[in-house]
């Protein structure tokens, strides 16, 4: 009998114990290590609610525009984000500073798309207080993302081409301008670190109203500080012969410069799902963009922005990611480029050859990565040292406009087609017969049998893609697809 009441005694200790730990924000330890080097921290902090019950809310309702089923699911998500969020609202209006008048914070800021809430210059006592909320399931420090480096060739130039550049040939898209359709209609995002919205090539295209937003700066008009974005938007949506979409609207959001960091990502994620005025304002859902272009990534099998793109998936929003720069090694793509619930695109040569650079998989979850592959070395395109600037750079960051360029073309042939049908026609109308084996086996898959771990697919080709489409049937309703990720994942677990 003493033992039986020793062991459920021990059994009741070990359930309180769990359930109290159960309680307790995961804190990750790169934290407390910034925290004892710098004094104060930037913090990224998830809440336990995911946003997979509000996507879910209205997966099957019917609604009478895409507007109108955006606006619904942005309704949705801010509520959510508002009602599990409502102890650290209690504690950021009532506590922001100490007891001696320090401030606990510098500022902080709630993202609906995530139901996360950054803070920045974040001090130890806020820190304190965070752990004890219940509802917070992890905080730790903010990703600091880079750039997918660009390798930049000799030459350059100041001088309009109206003549296509190779890459532009080599995807067929001249072939699919033929037919009338230069993506005339479509509006395509770009988060990168902006766009020179004064250049020759892109200035008669851009959307305008609702077509811009700068999360730090709060810069008024389109501007580049880098280039990188301005060459990227250059090949998606630019005049003289270096885009392959030239008649689609473009809009951009600037979530990085040298570097991008997650709370500029996400409130770019946020103005794509349903876009606002330059000053954060006077949302607009209906104007949000068919297509997403991001030439960025991170570490590698990092779901720290699957909830953005779950959110892009219900709003009807194609995601599009480079796989990063980190070849010519196996296993080195890149997230966000490396989920399976995105189109990741690796780059290819003018000799139809696999880029060097072009990171490879799989994932480290054993994703198949790339999906395909684009031209990607030593293009041509806009740059922001000017309004006649161009530069030639090589990069998976060049490869994924050319594919973004690519899903325009089709989206005006057959506008309404889901993501599923998007990424079925574009991987089943490649060219691979030509494509040169490296030699190379990444995972089980040698590089000369498709799909594989280097080209994925093959290399894209939009004349292909443009005969498969007319054999496509666009989906009947307004309704919201599954999202893509079934739980909450805790972005350090990986």
């Amino acid at each position: 009998m003493v033992a039986t009441k020793f062991s459920l005694v021990v059994a009741l200790a070990a359930v309180a114990t769990a359930t109290a730990s159960a309680s307790v924000p995961r804190v990750d330890t790169g934290v407390h290590r910034t925290l004892r080097q710098e004094g104060t921290v930037n913090l990224i902090v998830t809440m336990k609610q995911s946003t997979q019950e509000a996507l879910a809310s209205v997966q099957e309702a019917e609604y009478s525009s895409r507007g109108a089923r955006i606006e619904a699911l942005v309704s949705r998500l801010e509520k959510h984000a508002t009602l599990s969020q409502k102890d650290i609202n209690q504690l950021v209006s009532q506590e922001a500073t100490t007891a001696s008048g320090n401030p606990l914070f510098a500022s902080s800021t709630s993202y609906w798309i995530s139901n996360q809430v950054s803070f920045k210059g974040t001090t130890p006592a806020l820190l304190d207080k965070l752990m004890a909320l219940p509802s917070i399931a992890e905080i730790r420090e903010e990703r600091v993302l880079q750039l997918d480096p660009l390798i930049m060739s000799a030459s350059n130039s100041t001088t309009g081409n109206v003549q296509p550049e190779w890459g532009i040939n080599m995807i067929k898209a001249p072939e699919v301008w033929a037919t009338g359709n230069k993506g005339e209609g479509i509006v395509v995002g770009g988060i990168d670190t902006g766009v020179h919205g004064t250049h020759e090539a892109l200035k008669g295209n851009f959307r305008g109203e609702y077509g811009w937003f700068d999360p730090q700066k709060k810069g008024k008009t389109p501007y580049d500080e880098s280039g990188h974005g301005t060459h990227t938007m250059g090949t998606i949506a630019g005049a003289n012969g270096i885009g392959v979409a030239p008649g689609v609207t473009w809009m951009a959001c600037k979530g990085c410069d040298d570097i991008c960091s997650e709370s500029d990502l996400l409130a770019c994620a946020q103005f794509m799902t349903c876009p606002t005025d330059v000053d954060g304002n006077n949302r607009n859902c209906s104007k949000a963009p068919v297509i997403v272009n991001n030439s960025w990534g991170g570490r590698q099998g990092d779901p720290f922005y699957e909830a953005a793109v779950d959110a892009w998936h219900a709003a009807g929003i194609i995601p599009i990611f480079s796989v990063g720069n980190t070849g010519p090694d196996c296993g080195t793509v890149s997230s966000p480029g490396d989920y399976d619930s995105v189109i990741g695109v690796g780059a290819t040569t003018i000799t139809d050859s696999l880029g060097d650079f072009s990171s490879k998989g799989p994932g480290v979850l054993g994703t198949s990565k790339p999906d395909l592959s684009a031209p990607g070395q030593d293009i041509r395109s806009a740059w922001s040292s000017g309004d006649d600037a161009y530069e030639t750079t090589s990069g998976t960051s060049m490869a994924a406009p050319h594919v973004t360029g690519i899903v325009a073309l089709l989206m005006k042939a057959k506008l309404g087609l889901t993501y599923s049908q998007v990424k079925e026609i574009l991987l089943a109308s490649v060219d691979n017969e030509k494509l040169k084996p490296s030699g190379l086996t990444c995972g089980d898959k040698p590089d000369g049998v498709f799909p594989n771990n280097g080209y994925g697919q093959g290399r894209s080709n939009a004349m292909k893609m443009l005969n498969m489409t007319m054999e496509v049937t666009p989906a009947p309703s307004t309704k919201a697809p599954a999202p893509t990720s079934s739980s909450p994942i805790p972005a350090s677990s990986h």
